[in-house]
């Protein structure tokens, strides 16, 4: 495809008059006509980068160079139509009503402690006299682990250390540690990846709330989202991952 017949067919797609793209671009009427009718089959660089410019598109698309095949309309359909299928996928994916095996521990912090914060339950959800701290029992063969500087400045007061392979998609390993800030308001860590305890185990998972539905879901389709209902699942938020060792292997 001749590069008159790439702007034509933008010019036609976007509804735009031929006059009005001259304009944007900065060129004679004339000149942007010869080259859209073929006339002018090798304008000038500077001609190619003005109209370029006025049309958001790239010199190496307009010239048909490799590697240039879809130009920013494309990518943005493109980019519409991955989101659209990721959604679809999300939404049709089975759910996992009975509890996978816990994928996440707690790690002992060193040389710092965090404060000592229980945090609140959801509003719905079975409360429990006890801290959630003692749902992980003594953790002292467990070495202890620094939380980085740059985590900390975020907010991240404990440690937490992935099990398994259900959090992949969100470059979390297994054995990658993950360092978490406490956050008790389920509102404020929507769509984000979160350290939770259901009936007493912890995961880490992305957070999607509807009402009282809570949906735990991995970034990997070999493992189904968890779903309950807040109202007869005892579980607690306990925090917001805002970062892991991988990032900074």
């Amino acid at each position: 495809m001749e590069i008159g017949d790439r702007l034509r067919d933008v010019i036609e797609k976007r509804g735009l008059v031929q006059s009005r793209v001259a304009e944007l671009a900065g060129v004679p009427d004339e000149t942007l006509s010869r080259i859209v009718t073929g006339v002018t089959k090798n304008p000038g660089v500077l001609t190619v980068r003005k109209i370029a410019s006025a049309l958001d598109l790239t010199v190496g698309w307009l010239l048909g160079e490799k590697g240039y095949e879809f130009n920013g309309d494309d990518r943005n359909d493109m980019r519409r139509f991955v989101d659209l299928f990721e959604r679809i996928l999300v939404a049709t994916q089975p759910e996992r009503k009975d509890r996978p095996p816990s994928n996440a521990s707690a790690i002992t912090i060193g040389p710092r402690k965090p404060p000592h914060r229980a945090p609140k339950q959801g509003k719905a959800t079975s409360a429990s006299a006890s801290d959630w701290r003692e749902s992980f029992g003594d953790r002292s063969d467990e070495r202890e682990v620094e939380i980085p500087h740059q985590y900390a400045e975020r907010g991240a007061n404990l440690v937490f250390r992935a099990d398994g392979d259900s959090m992949i998609g969100d470059l979390i390993a297994d054995g990658d540690y993950l360092y978490v800030r406490e956050e008790a308001d389920p509102r404020l860590a929507q769509r984000r990846i979160v350290i939770c305890l259901v009936d007493g185990s912890p995961y880490v998972k992305r957070l999607d709330t509807i009402g009282n539905r809570i949906r735990l879901l991995s970034s990997n389709e070999r493992h189904p989202p968890m779903v309950f209902d807040e109202q007869t699942t005892p579980w607690n938020l306990i925090g917001v991952v805002v970062g892991s060792s991988h990032d900074i292997r």
